[in-house]
């Protein structure tokens, strides 16, 4: 709950129209689920505009109504008295800032999770272990950016005992800019990969940018880091670190890692047996990010040890489907080369009575490295014993490259210029006791050859 005046200070913005001890109840960027009261902030994006919208968030009991300078372009427009017109100069920035107002209330820790793979898994773990005590707020599905992390931040309570915050980036300054608003007390930085390469150029580059996370912590913050990366490693800070990995010098190590075939268990810090319903050798790492986190929160190795064995992926996250005599892991949230990599070797490990299927759709903002890490990923797949290859997309065809450059014979890769031709083509390839790993980059959709196969084969 706002007035009209903390909005107009907190954003450094002038008030139009209407009372500055008007109250407003809350804040929203979507006329369809504004609520009466709200202050609408009409966000300015590249494609789409929020002030198109004003008349509709008013007629449904607006409080008020945030603008951009220059958004409402109509000459008749006439500003209702009755309603608190706030004007900034970018309101993208104004909905951070209100954001970062909102924490400031709130004497609370603040958990920032970055890097390149395994945050959603690391903010989901993190959360459910913290739960065993306290009550945790966390982002929506991966509410990450300069939009969800305010947003989220927005839905602290009195009841919240502290917040776990995901934060991605495809461009240098967007975590800075994450950091600023949501003053993390502990950060988690999972690793160091090859992802938004066609805005951040190169792994040097990724690695700048997640560091900025630690731009806005104060001197006694907390940072925890995967001591096996090799960027991590070499990090420069006066912070305390914490530090998670298979190398017995990190504070949280783990080792006698057994894949099994609904899970994986490990041995914690040569002490405590671990066991994680959950597929992927990657996984250990994420669980000991999460670890090392709640233990510094005094959760018990009970627990840890019940919140993790009860604990279930997020959706499209190497979540295992059964339909009929199949399996499926759908891992088609997103891809890059390392998760990639990573989904490819937790298929290797299981064991199956069938063939082992890739579908993989293209790896998308990889720039003039795209060709390079496609014929990777081909090449990994025949490496791994993948009996049959759907490649997907345009960079399909180097991945059959690569994979036939590995020994793979080319009756056993099939290509699809688009998902729908896949979707087509996937129903007569499949086999009954096939185990099939579908992977690709958001904007392949490949969650649609996943829901084909279920309508097919569903029980």
């Amino acid at each position: 709950m706002f007035t009209a005046r903390d909005i107009v200070t907190a954003v450094k913005g002038k008030l139009l129209s209407g009372n500055p001890d008007e109250i407003l109840t809350g804040v929203s960027t979507d006329t369809r689920k504004i609520k009466s009261g709200e202050l609408f902030l009409a966000i300015k994006g590249e494609k789409f505009d929020g002030h198109s919208f004003i008349l509709d968030a008013v007629s449904k009991g607006a409080g008020g109504v945030l603008v951009q300078e220059g958004g409402i372009t109509n000459a008749n427009f006439k500003l209702p008295d009755n309603i608190s017109f706030i004007s900034v100069s970018d309101s993208v920035r104004a909905l951070g800032d209100i954001g970062n107002f909102h924490r400031s209330r709130f004497n609370i820790p603040v958990v920032g999770i970055t890097g390149s793979n395994g945050k959603t898994t690391v903010k989901e773990m993190t959360t459910a272990i913290l739960s065993k005590k306290f009550n945790a707020l966390k982002n929506f599905g991966t509410e990450n950016n300069n939009i969800g992390v305010p947003m989220t931040l927005m839905r602290l309570a009195s009841e919240h005992a502290i917040a776990v915050l995901e934060m991605g980036t495809n461009h240098l300054g967007e975590i800075r800019r994450l950091s600023e608003i949501a003053r993390p007390t502990t950060a988690i930085i999972t690793n160091i990969g090859s992802s938004h390469l066609e805005y951040l150029e190169d792994t040097d580059t990724v690695f700048k940018a997640k560091q900025e996370i630690l731009e806005y912590m104060d001197k006694d913050a907390k940072l925890i880091l995967n001591y096996d990366d090799e960027y991590l490693s070499k990090i420069k800070t006066n912070l305390k670190i914490t530090w998670f990995g298979l190398n017995k010098v990190a504070d949280f190590h783990a080792d006698k890692i057994s894949i099994e075939p609904e899970g994986i268990t490990f041995r914690l810090n040569e002490k405590w047996d671990i066991s994680l319903g959950v597929l992927g050798r990657h996984n250990v790492y994420n669980a000991l990010a999460a670890i090392a986190c709640a233990w510094d929160f005094g959760i018990t190795i009970d627990e840890i040890r019940d919140a993790l064995k009860e604990f279930r992926v997020p959706n499209m996250r190497m979540e295992v489907k059964r339909f009929g005599d199949i399996k499926i892991i759908n891992d088609t949230y997103n891809a890059n080369p390392q998760s990639m990599k990573q989904a490819i070797e937790a298929l290797r490990d299981m064991v199956t009575e069938g063939r082992k299927v890739l579908i993989a759709g293209d790896m998308l903002e990889l720039g003039t490295f795209s060709g390079r890490f496609h014929h990777l990923v081909g090449k990994q797949a025949a490496e791994s014993g993948i009996d049959l290859i759907v490649a997907v997309g345009k960079l399909a065809g180097h991945i059959s490259n690569g994979a036939q450059e590995a020994g793979m014979s080319q009756r056993k890769i099939k290509l699809c210029a688009v998902t729908k031709e896949a979707r087509e083509k996937v129903i007569d390839l499949v086999k009954k006791g096939d185990t099939i790993l579908v992977k690709g980059s958001r904007a392949m959709r490949m969650e649609e050859i996943v829901e084909e196969l279920e309508s097919q084969f569903k029980v």
